[in-house]
């Protein structure tokens, strides 16, 4: 195909976007305004036809990313029309910085990043964080390191020159700077994993034990506790949501359990309406529904239905939030519907509802941790989980009962208050630098 035939082709699929996404969104214009979405989609047109296609991609994501709700989005590290390849690295966002969490090259494992390309990775993150559908910053640090190993994406934000060898600077603990060069291989290449944790004298840590399995259970005999990890809103073939917790409840209620973690951390969400049996068996058993005896964690990872469980756990439970804000606002649009282009096939989602599901005047980003317990880098190597053994060493506060009160609870989070309790409050809520002083 000609140069010119490639540029009408992305032409008409960008002018056909630009029709279908407001007769799709509920509400496309909630954070950006008409002009902003008239005057990104003028500019890409102007510039097609000097870009390559990963370039052109790119330049949509971003555009999808002004619409500013977390489900109507692009996914650059995901599907076969986009075909993007990858470094065969695994990075992280841990508490004290951005590190290789698994490589094929030993020199690497473990490293923190210091640069990608010539560009410290401060600044390579914020220029990736433009390409990413969000509800909040926090969700950016769940996606970005994904598309920070995407050669397409880092030569699209002139982070790299060659997609073929690229450069990056990396600092093992206590040892010099050193730089590496990558290839990339396709996205489904095998590759001879070596993780930052293999060398550990621990076991692996539960909430990393099974997480391609949507749920599943077992008992803390040392400490009378039952551990729940929930991984998707959706049911198994051989299992329904609903089945697993009446077998969840039942063995509870044999062993007259001391304590109850649900995790949630990983759960991207699936049907909400499958979280009703979790709810009411919870608020059945006032044993476990108490103050110190109820534990969620959440996380980044917390999104979409898994968000939706969240609201209703902090409005109809007592239990206490464990871990990082939720990667998904309390209030959120969702519901995503498909829009195909029609030359390249590439698939975008528009977000057709909008979920109240907390209460109208909840503006928060995220919901945040009762007791916060970040991951540092340390702790992945040793194996250790910070959130569960929070949990684990909790003793119970006088306290403890007026922070899970309802309505109390939400009210200390949406009324308006007195200064310096709003400052209070809002701290909880505003987004902190990523790569602060700590972290560069």
């Amino acid at each position: 195909m000609h140069v010119e035939d490639k540029s009408k082709a992305w032409r008409e699929d960008l002018d056909f976007l630009a029709e279908e996404l407001p007769k799709r969104h509920v509400n496309l214009f909630h954070t950006m305004s008409q002009a902003q979405f008239a005057q990104a989609v003028s500019g890409l047109r102007e510039r097609i036809p000097v870009l390559a296609r990963h370039q052109v991609i790119v330049e949509l994501a971003r555009i999808i990313a002004l619409i500013g709700d977390g489900h109507s989005r692009m996914d650059l590290s995901d599907g076969p029309q986009v075909a993007f390849r990858r470094y065969p690295l695994r990075l992280y966002l841990y508490s004290d910085g951005l590190f290789v969490q698994a490589s094929d090259d030993a020199q690497a494992v473990g490293a923190r990043v210091v640069a990608v390309g010539d560009t410290p990775i401060a600044q390579a993150y914020a220029r990736v964080r433009e390409l990413i559908a969000r509800d909040n910053e926090v969700w950016v640090q769940h996606v970005a390191p994904s598309l920070l190993v995407i050669p397409e994406v880092l030569h699209s934000l002139d982070l790299i020159a060659d997609m073929q060898r690229a450069r990056l600077t990396i600092e093992q603990p206590n040892q010099a700077r050193t730089t590496i060069e990558l290839q990339p291989c396709t996205s489904d290449a095998p590759v001879k994993w070596i993780d930052a944790a293999e060398q550990a004298d621990a076991p692996l840590p539960l909430w990393l034990r099974a997480p391609e399995n949507n749920f599943w259970f077992t008992y803390l005999s040392d400490s009378d506790t039952l551990y729940v990890q929930y991984n998707a809103v959706r049911d198994k073939p051989e299992e329904t949501v609903a089945e697993f917790f009446d077998k969840v409840f039942t063995f509870a209620d044999a062993r007259q359990i001391d304590r109850f973690i649900l995790d949630i951390r990983r759960n991207g969400g699936g049907n909400g309406y499958l979280n009703q049996p979790i709810i009411h068996g919870l608020i059945k058993r006032d044993r476990i529904n108490q103050p110190g005896k109820l534990f969620t964690i959440i996380g980044r990872g917390t999104y979409s239905a898994a968000m939706m469980l969240t609201d209703d756990l902090e409005k109809h439970t007592k239990t206490l939030f464990v871990g990082e804000p939720t990667g998904a606002s309390p209030n959120m649009y969702g519901d995503a519907e498909k829009i195909v282009l029609p030359n390249s096939a590439l698939e975008i989602w528009a977000s057709a509802l909008r979920w109240v599901y907390s209460e109208p005047r909840d503006n928060r980003p995220w919901i945040a941790p009762d007791i916060p317990a970040a991951l540092a880098s340390d702790d992945y190597r040793a194996r250790r989980d910070p959130a569960l053994d929070a949990i684990l060493r909790y003793t119970l506060s006088p306290a403890d009962a007026a922070t899970v009160r309802f309505p109390d609870r939400l009210w200390r989070e949406i009324d308006p208050l007195p200064e310096p309790e709003a400052a209070v409050r809002r701290a909880r809520y505003l987004t902190v630098p990523v790569f602060g002083p700590n972290l560069a």
